[in-house]
């Protein structure tokens, strides 16, 4: 396989060097709405680059489908994982441990400790009262 890539190689850089050697005849591509005059060399380069961004466009089109591919599998694996985990046993109620609550009602959160400052506060870091953004505009 090795030995054939190479052979290949050898067959394309014997056409660049004849494209470039003899290149220099005029040509002209017609294509009804108009008329393309060059060499042949600007031809073969032409067909050369067009050549590059199709195979450089497969190959980012194939890089996404392999990524594409290996996010899908990987994410069905997380999946099958999550699917086959032990579930945590569910916590202890109140009941079971032998405190005393009431069936219909149910316990308010604690208590929260401190406050957030007002967001409307003036001050050095905070800027005027004035600038800050109100729901509707003020008249002035």
């Amino acid at each position: 396989m090795t030995l054939l890539g190479l052979l290949l190689l050898l067959v394309v850089l014997v056409i660049v060097i004849v494209a470039i050697a003899r290149g220099d005849d005029p040509t002209r591509i017609d294509l009804e709405m108009f008329t393309v005059r060059t060499t042949f060399l600007g031809v073969f380069v032409a067909g050369a680059l067009t050549l590059l961004i199709g195979v450089l466009g497969v190959m980012v089109l194939l890089a996404g489908m392999r990524r594409s591919r290996r996010r899908r599998s990987e994410l069905k694996e997380l999946r099958h994982r999550v699917d086959d985990a032990p579930t945590p046993a569910a916590p202890a109620t109140a009941r079971e441990h032998g405190a005393d609550t009431d069936a219909g009602q149910r316990r308010s959160p604690p208590p929260v400790t401190g406050s957030p400052p007002p967001p409307y506060a003036s001050g050095p870091d905070r800027g005027d009262a004035d600038d800050s953004f109100d729901s509707a505009p003020r008249e002035r």
